[in-house]
């Protein structure tokens, strides 16, 4: 039986493993009896294979099963009564049940010190998950806390190098990239990987390659695509290698390499690599699946990049079904396709259904994360957005100012939301033709993108040309042209000579050149802009 359940999880079978896991159940009963200890090591497994479905409430029923035969046979102290709490409060975390799942982590925490004392690797793993629930929550320095001590437990106890430091490492630095402190993120994830690389003695490895996906996450954040593209690339040739051209985790390769080709304009592409994806994910999973709903609502995001608004708006509604079906309204996910849907209908100019979207989006997130998270501060934004685009200046003005505070409050006042904040309140000061204003607020932007970013960033390029933006308005048309230059030359680097920013540039130049009267100039750049 153990040969056939590692042959179908190597083909991604997960079905017929847990069709095999039912049948095994329900023989171990016949043979064993209905409370024998593999009946309830059986209903574990199955339990563990409903978890990778996405089925979190079968998940749930049958982890809870094997619970209650463990606690027979071993009380209710025990480390594998510990492990089943884990994957209980991890079947809540994905649920976005985040303060049952944390009381449950809690709890296996405690039992663990009470079994094995204060200083043990599965303490350690026990607090690494935890600080993953305080994540979850924004509670960004209990979460960094918890990474810490699980990191100095591991190197106390495992010595520093072992691989599961190497996950600490790697928890620390997902942890500082949510935070968007990149550059803290990408120095941990380089020390996992290279920690990995020497424990395993082997390049070509699962585990290389799940870093390998993450510092190109780090790499696609910090604008830096062509790295974050050749890095996922040797992720997907890893992983190939190892696991064929169908497997999940292919799959995962390939929607990671579509976000990049997104962000640098290559549509055609990104719409390629979505599409092998999703014909790999449908191979294994149902389509109520998270992995299955994610990659749908990045259809729907590249569609909006591209004005294909009715098509992204369909997949959004198929998207916010499938997720209230599994996990009803009040869940993370639905509340992020909620917010996208809005964006399409601001798109559309549909501004009374878009505020709507984003209003009930945030009820959700409240209701889940409480009035205090990042999420919260992204909802705001919106709002704010929209009652600007409808000319509400005023009430913008003061969400915008409320969610600034927010903002820097929870992620400190140099991260990049913070400064997408002051952005966005400068651009509508720029609208009621409040350039001094607008200029001050762009040159905050500019130093806190800059400092977190370099200069060679699309962040970067953005605030230089609002902030030329409000020269040309100010008739300062050599600061402005200057800038548009400066803005052309750092979009050329990052995306080459096809890309919508890099015709927003000409035409943004062309503008300028018209205004001073210079028509031989204009005309070039309308030109190239075609």
């Amino acid at each position: 039986m153990l040969c056939i359940y590692v042959y179908y999880i190597y083909l991604n079978s997960f079905s017929l493993i847990i069709e095999f896991t039912r049948l095994s159940i329900e023989m171990r009963k016949r043979l064993l009896g209905e409370n024998h200890p593999d009946v309830a090591q059986s209903l574990n497994n199955l339990a563990a294979f409903y978890v990778i479905q996405g089925n979190y409430s079968e998940a749930e029923d049958y982890f809870f099963q094997a619970l209650d035969l463990w606690k027979i046979h071993l009380g209710e102290e025990h480390e594998e009564i510990a492990t089943i709490l884990n994957n209980i409060a991890e079947v809540y975390r994905e649920q976005g049940r985040y303060a049952e799942s944390e009381k449950m982590h809690i709890k296996a925490l405690n039992m663990r010190k009470s079994l094995f004392g204060e200083k043990h690797d599965d303490v350690a793993q026990s607090l690494d998950n935890l600080a993953g629930i305080y994540e979850n929550q924004a509670r960004y320095q209990d979460a960094e806390k918890m990474h810490l001590q699980a990191l100095a437990m591991r190197k106390k106890l495992l010595g520093e190098e072992h691989w599961n430091v190497a996950a600490s490492l790697n928890n620390l630095a997902a942890l500082y990239d949510s935070q968007g402190r990149f550059t803290e993120a990408e120095d941990y994830y380089t020390q996992a990987f290279e920690l990995c690389k020497k424990c395993l003695g082997n390049d070509e490895h699962p585990y290389i390659a799940i870093i390998l996906n993450n510092l190109g996450g780090i790499s696609k954040n910090l604008g830096r695509y062509a790295d974050a593209e050749r890095i996922h690339l040797k992720a997907l040739e890893i992983r190939k290698a190892i696991f064929g051209k169908e497997h999940l985790d292919v799959a995962q390769s390939l929607n990671n390499l579509g976000n990049v080709y997104l962000l640098q304009g290559l549509y055609l592409k990104a719409e390629d690599v979505y599409q092998q994806a999703y014909d790999i994910r449908k191979l294994f999973l149902n389509t109520e699946h998270p992995d299955i709903v994610k990659l749908l609502h990045n259809f729907a995001v590249l569609y909006t990049y591209q004005g294909r608004y009715q098509t992204a708006e369909s997949i959004c509604l198929k998207t916010l079904s499938a997720i209230e079906k599994a996990y009803g309204k009040n869940h993370p996910n639905y509340a992020d396709n909620l917010n996208h849907l809005g964006l399409v209908y601001q798109k559309q100019g549909n501004y009374s259904q878009a505020e709507q979207k984003y209003l009930t989006s945030l009820a959700i997130r409240k209701n889940i994360f409480g009035e205090e998270h990042h999420d919260i501060v992204k909802s705001l934004n919106r709002i704010a957005e929209i009652y600007r685009l409808q000319g509400r200046y005023s009430q913008a003005e003061a969400i915008y100012k409320e969610n600034y505070q927010l903002a820097k409050n929870l992620l400190g006042e140099m991260h990049p939301d913070v400064a997408g904040i002051l952005n966005s309140l400068a651009v509508l000061y720029d609208a009621q033709f409040k350039y001094a204003e607008a200029e001050k607020l762009f040159t905050e932007v500019f130093l806190i993108i800059r400092s977190q970013f370099g200069n060679n960033h699309p962040q970067v390029a953005t605030t230089l040309n609002n902030l030329a933006t409000v020269y040309g308005s100010l008739e300062c048309f050599s600061e402005a042209e200057e800038l548009h230059l400066q803005v052309l030359e750092i979009r050329k680097s990052i995306f080459g000579e096809e890309h919508p920013d890099i015709t927003n540039s000409y035409n943004n130049l062309a503008e300028i050149y018209l205004a001073q009267g210079k028509y031989a100039e204009a005309e070039k750049y309308y030109n190239l802009a075609l």
